[in-house]
């Protein structure tokens, strides 16, 4: 029997006003029906339900979790899928990045970043402290899958590290892209990158 671990980007919400954060944006209607139907589309037991606090992605969680009859009460709110979490050491300093060097550049850094930023963990220890986290999860876990809801900037620096072919910013997450990740044998993954059409 299968375990595997499935990190995905919340569902569709608004634009984010220039110069805001935007962490009360919630879903679109569309993002409402299109996580239901994510959560539908799982074709195994759901057995653990982690998210961001942040609206967007406890409102996607939610849904896939009435999809998939997970009770809602045993979702976790998580702040390492969210912020600071991972891969943001201090918010406010990395809040700075976007405000002065714009998502595109931000963006290129986390899927490419060698240097490090202020506000930033260092990307690559972020990723195997994750990637750590994800295995001792699958190991400890019954067969069936875990779904962690998250932002594209986690799962997109994430991906990047971990893939055999990194990720292009033409690559980069669309709403609901998502990681799967697979526990082969004792400690060995095997990892999946999907888009959703």
């Amino acid at each position: 029997m299968t375990k595997r671990l499935i990190l995905v980007r919340h569902a569709e919400r608004p634009d984010i006003p220039a110069g805001e954060i935007g962490n009360e944006v919630p879903l679109t209607p569309k993002g409402v029906d299109e996580s239901h139907a994510f959560g539908l589309s799982l074709d195994q037991k759901v057995i653990s339900l982690k998210t961001s606090p942040i609206l967007r992605c406890s409102q996607t969680a939610n849904e896939i979790a009435n999809a998939s009859r997970y009770d809602t009460s045993q979702i976790e709110h998580c702040s390492d899928l969210g912020d600071p979490g991972y891969y943001i050491a201090d918010s406010t300093l990395a809040w700075r990045h976007w405000q002065e060097k714009g998502h595109a550049r931000v963006n290129q850094f986390l899927l490419e970043g060698i240097e490090q930023w202020d506000g930033f963990h260092d990307l690559n220890e972020a990723a195997q402290r994750l990637k750590l986290r994800i295995t001792d999860t699958l190991l400890m876990s019954e067969p069936g899958a875990h779904v962690w809801v998250t932002h594209d900037t986690i799962l997109a620096a994430f991906s990047a590290r971990v893939l055999e072919k990194p990720l292009t910013m033409d690559q980069w997450p669309d709403f609901l892209g998502y990681l799967c990740v697979e526990l082969l044998d004792d400690r060995h993954l095997r990892f999946s990158y999907h888009q959703i059409p």
